[in-house]
């Protein structure tokens, strides 16, 4: 990479100068005679021949010869050190610009040299070429557009990756002749900036609230005092992005990445909003963005959907708990059968038990062929009357019949397979949990309000005392957590705006099997192709506030067409 290149103890820089050219940190003459004189030095110390291979360069080494060079070099007497280096035309130029430092001290020169090529317009496209021009002399503009890091973040290794490869191309195509521009910029991390901000209120004793919750506190001015508004968040976020935002920005200059920082942008800047929209709204038309009701990761402490890729699935211990579904009575609509027949089913969840809306067997599965097509009774969902929902026992391959008792509880509202076998069987979809993860008014009286954990503690207790518990067992499950905020996902149904990938994904495919892109090493083929393979539609995160979810459209928008 061509940032500066040391090569000597005194420090010999490569750097490039706006119209492409290598200018050296020593003269090319002063450079060739100091060498010539290291050369025959070495010969004679060595007792090499005259035809030595060891030829004169100015600033480009093979790796292996780097050493050998710093041990001669350092060998030069004050009188030949003074005069091959800080007397050369080029030193002098630095310090006309203000590099004072005549020797490379990283900590300092490093910096010197950057803001220098920065405000000499070094990282600036060739914007006097004009289009007939560059197409004449083949020197078409290159354009990179820099991946916006987390503004409030921090680089990490994958960054570093990025700005390693973008600015080799860039400073390659800039040597060529070529107008470069590489455009920087920050994401507004809706997600995890909103994270950060909700911890800083927190040490602070405060709260991010709804509307309805502020309406509810204004009685009490000490409970109020707690409440952030929406408003209010929104401005702490804006002075949270101020304080923090600068961070990234410093640490890519420090990397070295010649970008045009002139036009550095901001996910969320005024002039962005309206290319959002109008990206936004041309995606709409062609059919590619709607709004649907889909199966969700929804992040009860974020109140906001979550893509696949941020959900972390971890290994916890937890419990299998078994229980009864008895069966109705068919002359008795919401009654079980006095016999005291029932269906035994195994769930880790028990509070979705309210949502289900059937039983599934395998058909295959000779223990409840005989009950395929009844009906059974959701347990303590009983009316004002006494009686209880009742649901149908249906089948389907899908269920195994080794795990657990062979029959599974479909809760088409609240399980992304269950939502696939409601949907494949027409069965109803019921949402029983609000957006913070508490029960609602279709879990009854009992139930409404309490938070999902404790409403599951308060169903089995119940369950216990009516004698529908059959019994517990200790099973290590896979609970799928917020990579952002560590907390439990809930899956639920929920109307949302979707981006079709089907038809995108088609073609992403066909062009690495066409040969029209290739993979390198060949062996990620795979993972493209199972990216690519049966995927969903994805939805469109809009987070705290609206005008976020148009800057992640916009940044959805370039990562599909560019």
């Amino acid at each position: 990479m061509l940032y500066t290149a040391t090569a000597f103890r005194q420090g010999v820089t490569s750097v490039i100068s706006s119209s492409g050219s290598i200018i050296s940190r020593r003269s090319s003459a002063a450079s060739s005679a100091a060498f010539v004189s290291l050369q025959n030095r070495h010969q004679q110390q060595q007792g090499a021949s005259k035809h030595s291979s060891f030829a004169p360069r100015s600033t480009s080494f093979h790796h292996h010869q780097t050493t050998t060079t710093t041990k001669l070099f350092s060998t030069l007497t004050k009188e030949e050190s003074s005069t091959t280096i800080k007397d050369t035309q080029y030193d002098q130029t630095n310090i006309s610009k203000g590099l004072a430092n005549t020797s490379y001290e990283p900590s300092t020169f490093e910096n010197e040299i950057y803001t220098w090529w920065e405000t000499s317009g070094c990282f600036l496209p060739d914007s006097k070429q004009s289009p007939s021009v560059s197409k004449g002399n083949n020197k078409q503009p290159y354009v990179l557009p820099m991946p916006p890091p987390n503004v409030t973040g921090r680089l990490h290794m994958g960054h570093a990756i990025f700005v390693a490869l973008q600015d080799v191309l860039a400073r390659f195509h800039r040597m060529r002749g070529r107008p470069v521009l590489w455009t920087p910029g920050t994401d507004h991390a809706g997600i995890a900036t909103q994270l950060q901000v909700e911890k800083l209120l927190m040490s602070e004793g405060k709260k991010r609230a709804t509307p309805e919750e502020i309406e509810a506190a204004a009685g009490n001015s000490d409970e109020l005092s707690k409440l952030v508004s929406r408003e209010e968040f929104l401005k702490r976020t804006w002075e949270y992005k101020e304080e923090q935002g600068g961070a990234i920005t410093f640490q890519l200059r420090s990397l070295g990445a010649s970008a045009d920082w002139t036009r550095e942008r901001f996910t969320m800047d005024a002039d962005l909003s309206v290319g959002v929209s109008e990206a936004f709204c041309r995606l709409h038309d062609k059919g590619l963005v709607y709004r649907g009701t889909y199966m969700v990761n929804w992040s009860p402490g974020l109140m906001t959907a979550v893509s696949d890729l941020e959900v972390e699935y971890t290994n916890e211990d937890g419990t299998l708990y078994y229980f009864k579904y008895m069966v109705e009575d068919e002359d008795n609509v919401g009654v079980a059968k006095e016999d005291g027949e029932h269906l035994a089913v195994a769930t880790t969840r028990p509070e979705t038990i309210f949502g289900d809306t059937a039983v599934c067997v395998n058909p295959n599965d000779e223990r409840y062929t005989h009950l395929i097509g009844k009906r059974v009774l959701v347990p303590m969902s009983e009316n004002d009357d006494g009686k209880a929902r009742s649901i149908p026992i249906i089948s389907d391959e899908y269920v195994d019949v080794e795990f657990g008792t062979g029959a599974l509880k479909i809760t088409p509202g609240h399980d992304p397979n269950d939502y696939d076998i409601g949907k494949k069987h027409s069965l109803d979809i019921i949402n029983i949990m609000n957006k913070d993860a508490t029960m609602n008014d279709k879990c009854g009286q009992n139930y409404v309000g309490l938070d999902r954990f404790d409403a599951r503690s308060k169903l089995w207790s119940d369950m216990k005392e009516v004698g529908l518990v059959i019994k517990e067992e200790d099973h290590v499950q896979r609970v799928p957590r917020s990579q952002r905020g560590g907390e439990i996902i809930e899956p639920l149904v929920s109307k949302q705006w979707f981006v079709k990938t089907e038809g995108m994904g088609a073609k992403a495919l066909e062009a690495v099997k066409g040969g029209d892109i290739t993979i390198v090493p060949s062996r990620f083929e795979k993972v493209w192709y199972s990216w690519l393979t049966d995927i969903r539609d994805w939805y469109v995160l809009f987070v705290v506030y609206d005008v976020m979810g148009w800057a992640v459209c916009f940044v959805l928008f370039l990562s599909l067409f560019f």
